[in-house]
């Protein structure tokens, strides 16, 4: 995920994040299985999924962007986790994990980020 800086004792986003539907592929220790990314951003995605994952798991994600042959096969970590909420109708909703990507190249953070300048930026207080 993004880098957050703390303000009032929260965490503050601080990475351009667009909203787009990729489907991922992941890969824990123990299973296989595919999510949609809700959101992405040059440092990490949400997964949207049922799947139970941890914060702290070390997984793998493969995903491409519209637009790129590239795909992307990284390590990641789930950063953060969110269990499904009846009460939201949006994407709120979903359930689903934050994950933050750890080996991107330079050439990639650039894609990500040319992707993101041409979609509608989000920005996302924690």
């Amino acid at each position: 995920m993004s880098k957050a800086k703390k303000k009032n004792g929260a965490e503050q986003r601080t990475e351009r994040r667009s909203a787009f539907d990729i489907k991922i592929g992941v890969a824990t220790r123990h299973q296989l299985f595919v999510g949609l990314s809700a959101n992405i951003s040059s440092g990490g995605l949400f997964v949207a999924t049922d799947q139970e994952l941890k914060r702290g798991d070390a997984i793998e994600v493969r995903f491409s962007i519209p637009g790129s042959e590239h795909v992307f096969q990284k390590k990641a970590e789930v950063a953060w986790t969110r269990p499904f909420d009846q009460n939201h109708s949006d994407r709120q909703a979903q359930a689903g994990a934050g994950v933050r990507l750890l080996d991107l190249t330079n050439d990639e953070k650039q894609m990500l980020n040319a992707f993101i300048q041409a979609h509608d930026p989000m920005f996302f207080d924690v």
